[in-house]
């Protein structure tokens, strides 16, 4: 949802920023989570690629930031694949309302619980992007 999120975003805005969506652990090919992409869809957002992706698999040295939605990520990022601390950022840290660092992943839980990730990680986005990218917040 991040990824669709903040490409939407993006766009609207009309910023040239690439974007990258990948998963710490091994998922490649399995396909996007259905209630990911009925969230993204009733929200007016396109929906997230079809299929996942590894994050061994990104330019990693290529990319500035990385945007991630829990600490152990974030620790993954930095201990398993050598990914600087300083270009690791909890999305969290980007939210207006301050309701916590760390954004649980939805997985398995019910569509409520999906719009309820969805306005958390949207509000970040809108945030991060008015006060990192644009300056304008």
């Amino acid at each position: 949802m991040a990824h669709a999120i903040f490409v939407a975003e993006a766009a609207r805005r009309q910023l040239a920023i690439e974007v990258y969506s990948a998963g710490v652990f091994d998922f490649r090919g399995a396909p996007a989570i259905r209630e990911t992409s009925a969230t993204c869809k009733l929200n007016h957002t396109p929906a997230p690629e079809d299929v996942a992706t590894f994050v061994r698999d990104l330019p990693l040295q290529s990319i500035n930031r990385f945007l991630v939605m829990e600490q152990f990520q974030a620790d993954m990022l930095t201990d398993q694949f050598g990914v600087s601390p300083s270009r690791v950022h909890l999305l969290g840290a980007f939210d207006p309302h301050n309701r916590g660092l760390e954004i649980e992943d939805p997985f398995g839980q019910s569509d409520a619980v999906y719009q309820q990730s969805y306005d958390l990680i949207r509000d970040c986005i809108v945030n991060y992007l008015d006060t990192i990218i644009t300056g304008s917040g």
